[in-house]
């Protein structure tokens, strides 16, 4: 029974769009199911979401979706789930091109590198194939989320993409290193913030700071896109002190960044706040997004 009651919590989760619209949301045009890699024999998917009106002429800037983590056959169908098929909708009835796809599991960090390579083979996809999809290769958004966003900043701000315009992170995992010391020595912790059961691996100091968004603002010269981070004020503690220490770095290094707290909003407040406060920072991540990828440098 409890099983059955967590699988029913799930699909409950999966099926639920965002809590904000906007009018021609529904009409979007979407081509979906293209493949953007295989692995394995398993192939990899993409949905693109378009203006209702897009005719297939101008190139668009576009915003990938890099979606959080859990276990293996939780996210074979993310790019599925309401909230991201309502994300590819306001995004592309706010003018731009929204791209959402399938990325492999972490396995409870035990496979960092192998998700992480999805993301970027989903964008070198993209930009490889610009002109078939009607992206503008060089003007990129990234938007991450929760466990995702490791591997969300990493392809953002590795190397400082100069395709990559702007970021943002939903109630992210920012510091890969403040929520691993803290969810070390805890058997509890990992599994409440990740859905992760098995002991954390071992990383260096030199894969933490590939996977925090925290030491890319610390080390980096000027070179840091403008950033939204968003979070939600009920979610757990060591998820918040990733965040915390994300936006001492950026003060300190006087980065573009935006602010948004949800005091009451909880993990997902997206999907799970109805509240005014989550349209208003839903409301505020669309126009963050068309202004910056407006800029030409």
């Amino acid at each position: 029974m409890e099983e059955q009651k967590n699988l029913a919590e799930q699909e409950d989760l999966i099926s639920k769009p965002v809590v904000y619209a906007i009018p021609f949301m529904e009409e979007a045009t979407v081509q979906m199911d293209i493949v953007y890699k295989t692995v394995d024999e398993n192939e990899l998917k993409m949905d693109v979401y378009y203006p209702s009106d897009y005719e297939g002429e101008a190139r668009l800037p576009a915003v990938i979706f890099v979606h959080g983590d859990g276990p293996p056959a939780f996210l074979k169908d993310a790019k599925d789930w309401g909230c991201y098929v309502s994300w590819g909708q306001l995004v592309a009835a706010s003018g731009l091109i929204a791209v959402t796809f399938n990325h492999r599991s972490t396995e409870g960090l035990t496979r960092l590198y192998e998700a992480a390579s999805d993301v970027d083979d989903l964008i070198s996809y993209v930009r490889d194939n610009s002109g078939m999809l009607g992206i503008d290769a060089d003007v990129l958004g990234i938007w991450t989320c929760s466990a995702g966003s490791p591997i969300g900043f990493r392809a953002a701000l590795r190397n400082a993409p100069p395709y990559v315009r702007c970021v943002v992170s939903y109630y992210g995992i920012t510091d890969l290193k403040v929520y691993y010391e803290s969810s070390a020595g805890s058997q509890e912790e990992p599994a409440e913030v990740h859905g992760v059961e098995q002991p954390l691996p071992t990383f260096t100091d030199e894969v933490f700071d590939e996977f925090s968004a925290t030491a890319y603002v610390s080390k980096g010269s000027g070179n840091i896109p403008p950033m939204l981070i968003a979070r939600a004020g009920l979610d757990h503690p060591v998820l918040n002190a990733s965040i915390d220490r994300l936006l001492v770095a950026a003060i300190a290094k006087n980065s573009s960044i935006d602010f948004m707290n949800h005091p009451k909003g909880h993990h997902g407040f997206d999907v799970e706040d109805d509240n005014e406060r989550s349209r208003e920072i839903i409301r505020a991540t669309l126009e963050f997004l068309k202004t910056q990828m407006a800029r030409r440098e």
